[in-house]
């Protein structure tokens, strides 16, 4: 049984300070290794391996709070290989150093970044449910002995991993064993060396900022980053009203967002074999829905496209398909 955000004391072993990446032990690590160049905005923040913070203006790194501590004014940090001095260390005003939560903070740098485009922030519904792709250059190692087999040879790695709850504080991610079924194709979590890396939710084919590494913890005989260890990202959203507040954000983009399906069930005939997966789903007037499929949240397929609002709920019945019942995962889009 899975204990998560709600469950804390004596069965936890705490990681403070994460996250590099730690990968599934089926898989190559050359999946998961991405060049630095797919990521300029990623600025190590104290040393390479050390710390991360992700440049969301032109002017201002996002990163969690413990890092952001570490670093005086002055300092000199590289942004795509250029140099910039920090001109402002902004810690949430509510972080302790004692407590996990509010593990959020604003790097200002004197000048404006030239050349990079910063990364948007996460601004769309509750997270829940939703892939998530966590980017890091950390210690690494594989799910099998977790931190403990870890080592830290300075390359980006980018995983993936499914979001089981939240709070309001923080995203939970769970690491998955493979063969379980939820397993994304590249699951992986967190590990110690860079606190602040991005944890991204796609919007419309665009990587938003929805969480910031922060720590990580195991249930009882689980260390933290094998399988069945948990990962935790300071949760983005939760802290908007602050971070507009000091940063004069461009209005974001409208967000698409997959509907919310009201009912998914089998359709067994008389003889009891599954016929068919009916879905019912809202709809707006006009516009033209497609209804998706997948066994990870990664690997989407459509089902049915072209499927024509009315402005109340439609219901619809996608006939069987070996496997379909168990594809776990489905979404109604809009067109």
């Amino acid at each position: 049984m899975r204990c998560g955000l709600a469950v804390v004391g004596l069965w936890l072993l705490l990681l403070p300070d994460a996250t590099g990446i730690i990968i599934r032990d089926d898989r190559p690590d050359s999946d998961y290794v991405v060049a630095d160049s797919d990521y300029p905005a990623l600025v190590d923040l104290i040393e390479r391996g050390d710390c991360i913070a992700t440049l969301v203006h032109e002017s201002y790194l996002l990163t969690v709070a413990h890092c952001a501590a570490e670093v005086n004014v002055g300092k000199v940090l590289q942004v795509n290989g250029v140099a910039y001095t920090v001109a402002e260390v902004i810690l949430h005003p509510r972080w302790n150093r004692r407590r996990d939560d509010y593990d959020i903070a604003l790097v200002r740098l004197a000048e404006p970044v030239q050349g990079v485009t910063p990364l948007p922030i996460y601004r769309g519904p509750e997270e829940t449910g939703s892939l998530i792709t966590l980017v890091g250059r950390g210690d690494s190692g594989t799910g099998v002995r977790g931190e403990r087999g870890a080592s830290n040879d300075g390359k980006l790695r980018k995983c993936t991993n499914v979001v089981s709850q939240v709070n309001d504080h923080f995203i939970e991610i769970f690491f998955e064993r493979p063969g379980e079924e939820g397993i994304t194709a590249l699951e992986g979590v967190g590990a110690a060396g860079d606190s602040g890396c991005p944890a991204f939710i796609e919007v419309d084919g665009v990587a938003h900022i929805a969480g910031l590494n922060s720590w990580g913890e195991g249930p009882r005989g689980v260390r933290v980053g094998q399988y069945g260890a948990y990962d935790y990202q300071t949760r983005v959203t939760h802290y908007l009203e602050w971070l507009d507040s000091v940063v004069d954000f461009p209005d974001p983009p409208a967000v698409r967002t997959a509907l919310s399906i009201m009912d998914l069930s089998p359709v067994f005939p008389a003889l009891g074999s599954l016929e068919g997966i009916s879905l019912t789903f809202t709809t707006a007037t006009g516009k033209s829905y497609a209804v998706e499929q997948s066994p990870d949240l990664v690997r989407w397929r459509v089902r049915q496209s072209g499927i024509q609002g009315t402005g109340s709920p439609v219901r619809i019945i996608l006939p069987a398909e070996p496997e379909s019942w168990r594809a776990r995962f489905w979404r109604v889009r809009e067109e």
